[in-house]
This record gives structure tokens, sequence and C-alpha cells, in this order.
């Protein structure tokens, strides 16, 4: 057999009664991957020309933003990044009037995780585009320092250490660098974890330069008078994620994913305070003169106080329930500024534990378009998923209003006159009522997952299905089944051994699941082979699972039509198949699809869009390659391209986009 021939073997494993039986089929007659001519060409394949989606009639901005990823204070104004504006703006604003008073465009990248001030003038650090810049508030001028990483790199965090110097973290290069304000000379001081891709955090004091590395993680020193780094992790933490840090003249502080540690500058005397219970790890931390760290956390979004001498964290206030936070400034002995990634800005006394919001749009600052996460059709609305915000689509009125959230809504599903979501990075699940725009938590899906990927609803159960992924270096996956009549949630882990559960798709009360090997990145699969599987929903047990496509790691979406199994692949570039539920073989393989996005049937067909230029194909039934229906829609999704149907009558048209603009594309 050769090598492509064996890449054909679907391996089943059927579960029934507790006995497990495994067969495998080896298909000798069916393509491998590969280009369109792979395909079958006995079946049909129609060759009609495709509509430009560049040229569709646009409804305006899907959602819109004013999201950020970095906050400093200098002399009196803060200074914060957006994220997912193209291009990044670096926003200022007056604190005394609480106006926005200048916005400067970036040249590059979609936003910026990394901000300091040294030598009065703002240092940020960009992503995709992995450069520094320096903007001077005094004459407007904006000036590149350099670049820490190749195409798609981040510059995670920035540092001014006490002598006036900065430093800095890369991915994927795992690097920590050096940048003197006066030259604006770049050095790189090296890659402290041999392997690791993630330079997440950095600190300084002292003589010494703190860096937080990702997978593996380590908590590591740079000495700054000697040269070299060396490991500083304590074992009663090892294995957690740490940063961001903060410092005083003689210890330092570093969050981690489940404590709050301070230890001396040179790693000894170590303390240890556990996070409290479900929070999964501190978004910002500052220091006050007394030694009291001011954290927040993960989970909350909530500020809890450390003495000097405490074993325990202590409430503080929760000015912005479950918002992931970028920075904590204490201005002044009582209050503390904190900056959302939600974008807001909140003053909190300390003494009182009273606060003030302000958002950045009612500050003056003009959202944008942002790369939407999810779309939903709920006549007579549209409803589009953002960062901490979905926004609400009049198709009558052709009016649009923005109702939070307290994360991002990967998934929208309409039932009832009501929006379901699950949102990351919480994997709280919640129902929105749009009349009310209040928003019930039905609880957290938790168990080490991260990113919720796909639901679908089931009319017999009324159960809502939601597929997972877990957090970087965890590989287990999830199912989580929300009764929307009880509003008990149970979640399934590992139904997919070793893998996420990245799609679910529902026929006949019966989840079928699609995965990836990678998991959340950042640790080596054990397995090689994504799988799909069958889940009974009014049983809740697993049927069955099969490796459709030996080597290939990842299912990024799944569908059911006519007794088939429709799937597209994620790292194989277009790649896509089909799976026959009742042989348990793989019927077609090929790769024609520009790139991957999430399925879907409408009216007897099955369709996706992919990503890598925006494109809208038919997959079936009965097609011998994937049929181009609509091209030139642009990259606009911040997820997989998705498609919400009109629903109701027999109709041809879905609501997607085109670039970051509504528009409805033909299905025929």
């Amino acid at each position: 057999m050769t090598e492509h021939a064996a890449g054909m073997v679907s391996r089943r494993t059927v579960l029934a009664g507790g006995i497990v039986a495994s067969t495998a089929a080896a298909l000798t007659t069916t393509p491998a991957l590969a280009g369109p001519s792979a395909t079958t060409a006995a079946l049909p394949s129609p060759s009609a020309a495709p509509i430009d989606g560049s040229a569709l009639p646009r409804f305006g901005p899907a959602c819109s933003t004013a999201a950020v990823v970095a906050m400093v204070v200098h002399d009196g104004r803060a200074y914060l990044i957006t994220r997912g504006i193209v291009p990044p703006k670096l926003v200022e604003v007056d604190l005394a009037t609480r106006r926005v008073v200048r916005t400067t465009d970036l040249p590059v990248g979609e936003g910026g995780w990394a901000m300091t001030v040294a030598a009065g003038k703002i240092y940020v650090g960009l992503y995709p585009v992995a450069d520094v810049y320096c903007f001077d508030p005094a004459t407007a001028a904006l000036t590149r320092v350099g670049s820490l990483a190749g195409a798609g790199g981040f510059v995670w965090d920035l540092v001014t250490a006490p002598d006036g110097q900065v430093f800095a973290v890369s991915y994927p290069n795992g690097t920590v660098w050096q940048i003197d304000p006066a030259t604006q000379a770049l050095t790189r001081l090296g890659a402290p974890v041999t392997g690791a891709q993630y330079g997440r955090y950095v600190g300084a004091a002292g003589s010494s330069v703190y860096a937080g590395i990702y997978t593996p993680s380590q908590l590591v020193a740079y000495d700054r008078t000697g040269g070299g780094f060396r490991d500083l992790t304590p074992d009663a933490v090892r294995g957690q994620t740490f940063g961001p840090f903060a410092a005083t003249t003689d210890r330092l502080f570093v969050g981690s994913s489940g404590a709050l540690l301070s230890m001396d500058l040179d790693g000894g005397n170590v303390r240890v305070v556990p996070l409290p219970n479900g929070q999964t790890g501190i978004d910002a931390i500052t220091v006050a003169a007394d030694g009291t760290a001011y954290v927040t956390t993960r989970g909350a979004g909530s500020v809890w106080s450390c003495g000097p001498d405490d074993v325990t964290l202590t409430a503080v206030a929760t000015p912005a329930p479950a918002d992931e936070h970028r920075r904590l400034v204490l201005l002044d002995g009582t209050t503390l500024l904190g900056a959302t990634g939600s974008g807001v800005l909140w003053w909190l006394d300390l003494g009182t534990g009273q606060f003030e919001l302000l958002d950045l749009v009612d500050a003056g600052f003009v959202p944008a378009a942002d790369k939407p996460q999810s779309i939903e059709l709920g006549m007579p609305h549209l409803y589009v998923g953002g960062h901490w915000v979905v926004t609400e689509h009049s198709l009558t009125r052709r009016t649009s209003r923005r109702i939070r959230v307290p994360g991002e809504a990967k998934t929208l599903t309409w039932r009832d006159g009501h929006l379901y979501s699950a949102l990351y990075p919480s994997t709280e699940v919640v129902r929105i009522d749009p009349r009310t725009t209040d928003v019930h938590s039905f609880g957290f899906i938790g168990h080490q997952q991260l990113r919720p990927w796909q639901a679908a609803y089931d009319e017999r159960s009324g159960l809502l299905a939601i597929a997972s992924a877990p957090g970087t270096g965890k590989l287990v996956g999830a199912l989580t089944l929300l009764d929307v009549r009880t509003g008990r949630m149970d979640v399934h882990p590992n139904l997919l051994p070793d893998q996420s559960i990245m799609s679910v798709s529902i026929v006949d009360g019966i989840a079928y699941l699609g995965g990836d090997v990678v998991g959340g990145g950042g640790i080596t699969p054990t397995r090689t082979s994504a799988a799909i599987g069958a889940f009974d929903l009014r049983r809740r047990r697993l049927l069955w699972t099969a490796e459709p496509l030996a080597g290939e790691r990842s299912i990024q979406s799944v569908a059911v039509h006519r007794g088939l199994l429709y799937g597209v692949l994620k790292r194989t570039s277009g790649g896509w198949f089909t799976y026959n539920l009742r042989t348990g073989e793989v019927v077609r393989a090929t790769a024609n699809l520009s790139g991957y996005g999430e399925i879907f049937v409408h009216e007897d067909r099955v369709y996706v869009e992919t990503n890598f230029g925006g494109n809208l194909y038919q997959l079936g039934p009965g097609l011998g390659q994937a049929r181009l229906l609509v091209n030139k829609l642009g990259d606009g999704w911040y997820t997989v391209p998705q498609l919400s149907p009109v629903r109701g009558r027999p109709t041809h048209h879905a609501w997607g986009l085109a670039d970051r603009d509504l528009v409805q594309l033909p299905l025929r």
C-alpha cells in the first residue's frame, strides 16, 4: 500500500454495553487528499463563474469595538492601544476631564499587548507584526524601534527598569530583549527556555530582568551584571504559568495561574498566596508603598488585596465583573485606576470601595469595525458576537445597538426570543434577553476548557450542545450539554481521546463531533489522527469514534446530511472529506477549498465558507468537488467564517461578511 493510500484508512471504534470493538477498512479506491485533480470526475461539478463577493451590497460593519489590550499612565494621561481595529489606535485619555483628547493611528498590526513609559515617551509593542514603536506625546512623533519576531509574531510585554532601560518579551521565539531609550538600540538577550515559544510577561527590579516563559512554563531571571539566565520557578508552583510582574526595591511580585507569589529579588524567601476558588489566574498587579499588593483575577474580574503578612487574598471590589484587566495603576495612596479589555476605565477608592466607570465610547472614542466571532439570525434582528459586546442589528429599521456581555461571544444560538452564548476566556454559558439586555449565567464549563468553538441545538431534547478546546498546554476537550428548560449543565470531557472538540452537529438526537489532536497548543500531541464521533443525547452516551484520515490532525467542522458526515480540515490546506455513517468508510477526500470554516446544511444542500480570501462553497449533495459560489469576501472573521441562513420560508440566502461588513450571500 502506498503512503497516500495508507492515509485513507478509517479506524472506527464502536462503544456499546461496555464492549469495545475495533474495525479498519482500507479504502484503496478513494483518492488521497490532493488538488482538484484528485476528485471523482464522474460526479457533477458545476463550473459557473462565482459571484464577486466584494461587489455585493453591504449593510455596514457587523460589529464595532472599543476593546483594548494595554494601558500606561503618564503625566495625567492614560494611553491605551485598541484591539482588532485596523490600523490599531493609540488612544489618549485626560484623566482629569475623563475625555479622549487624541487618537493616533499605529502603522502596522491589529493591536498591541505591550506598553511602557521611558524617558517621557510611550513604547508600544504590536501584533501580529512584532514591531516596537516609540511615541513622543510632546511632538506626536512615532518612531519604529525594530522588530522582535517574524510574520505572525507578538510583542507580549514591555517594562521599564529602575535605571530607565526598556525590556521586552516576544512570541514565537520566546525571547527577551533590551531597548536603550537614549539610542533606540535593540539588543537580543536570548531565549531562556529551549523550545518555548511564549515570552509572555517581563519585569525588572534591582539588577535583574524577570520573564514568564510559556510551554514549557518557567519563571526566569536574567542577571544584567554578569549575564545569563537562571530558573527561579518555585517547586510549590512548578507547572503553572507566570506573570504579570510588579516590584518594590527589595521584593518581586508575580502572578501565576494558581497563586500570587512574592520573593526576594534573588528568588529567595518565597511566599505563595493561593487564588480564591474559581479564579484561574492574575491579570494585573500593582504594589503600594506599604507593600500591599493589589491584583485582579481572571474569572470574577475582582480586585483583591494582599498585605505583606497576609496568607489569603481579600476582596476589595468588583468594578468590572468577569472582564479581563490590562493594567492596574495606583494614582495616589487611595485611588486605583484599572483598564479592562472591553474598553472601560475605572477609578476605585480603596478606602470606601466605591468606584466610577468610564466606557471609552462615552469618553469620545469612535468605535471601529471589529472582527466578528459569531453570527445568528433571530428575526427581526441579526446578532453578531464581538469583544465583550453582542451587536443587535434591526433588519427592518436598519439600526443597531451594542449589548455588553462578560466575554467574547464565541457561539450564538437563538431560541424562543433569547440568545444563548458560550464565552471566551471564562467558558461561561449565558442567556441574553435582547428586550431587557439582561445576561443570565448558567455557570462555567470549567474542566480546564478555555475556548468554546461551536454550538448546536436539539429540538427533541431541548439540549444546547457546546464543543470546546482546553487552554495552552492541555489536550483534552469537552462536550457541554445545557438543558435550556431547566438550566442544568453537564460537561463531558475527553469524549474524543486527548483532543479538542472543535465542532458539533446534531441530527436525529445524535451529536456528531470533530476533533483536533493539537488541543490547546504548546504541548506534544499523544495522537496523530483527529477523530470524529457520535454521542447519543438522550442516553448521554458515546456511541462510536473513528479516525477517518490517518495523519490528519485537525477537523475544524463537521455536519451530517443524507447519511454522510462532511468534514473540513484545518491543517491540510483546502482539505475536506465525506464519511459514510452506515459503512464507516471515507467516501471522498480532496483539497480544493481555499481554507477552512464552519459547515452548515440549508434547504437540502451543504455549504461552507472558508478563510484565506473568503470563499463560499457548496459541498453537496452529489458533488465531486466543491462548487465555488462566491469569492473575494475577504478575511473579516476573528474566528473561522460562519453563516446564518435566512429561515422561516424557502430561501436561498444567508447572512455573512464581506471583509468586516454584513452582506447577504446567495446560496445558489
